[in-house]
């Protein structure tokens, strides 16, 4: 961490913010300016940021059709930036680690914002063993004063309910088994 406060001191806190949002979710594409809100930097100064993140191989820029987007670069020299500058390990991270060793789970969902002490996550697969989950809850609220709500769904039982539109809030993948 006190690297991480050292950085802050020398590089552009617009940079940061910047790694940050990319380290945070590796495997997405952004636009420029959904990068932009996201870090709360005006599009020009993103867009600066990101060409020169580009010319140094951070960042990668993929062209779909007329459309352009940023992707992280995953190399050895930039999972060495990424311990330096990713913040520490989020609570929802530990969890994540553990669930994902359960069979029949196929996707975690973070539904609604993650909040300092608290959040609501969706188990979507099929016959999740809830005992090992309880224990994971469990073992996080002992240790971390951290509550997490979940809800196991089959896959189908979830693909209802977003077209039913109950799941119209923020919902953000934390995990996804590819088959």
């Amino acid at each position: 961490m006190e690297q991480l406060t050292l950085l802050e001191k020398l590089i552009e806190p617009k940079v940061l913010k910047i790694l940050q949002v990319f380290f945070e979710d590796e495997d997405k594409d952004f636009y420029l300016i959904e990068l932009s809100k996201r870090c709360g930097t005006p599009p020009a100064s993103t867009f600066r940021i990101i060409k020169k993140l580009s010319s140094l191989g951070i960042i990668t820029l993929v062209m779909v059709s007329k459309f352009k987007f940023y992707r992280f670069n995953k190399t050895k020299e930039t999972d060495a930036l990424r311990n330096i500058i990713k913040k520490d390990k989020k609570i929802l991270d530990l969890f994540v680690e553990k669930a994902r060793e359960i069979e029949g789970l196929r996707q975690i969902v973070l539904h609604g914002a993650e909040t300092k002490d608290k959040a609501d996550i969706l188990l979507v697969g099929e016959a999740i063993d809830t005992t090992f989950v309880k224990s994971i809850v469990f073992e996080i609220k002992e240790k971390y004063n951290f509550t997490i709500s979940w809800l196991p769904l089959a896959e189908s039982q979830y693909e209802q309910m977003i077209s039913m539109g109950l799941y119209n809030e923020e919902k953000r993948t934390l995990f996804l088994r590819k088959t």
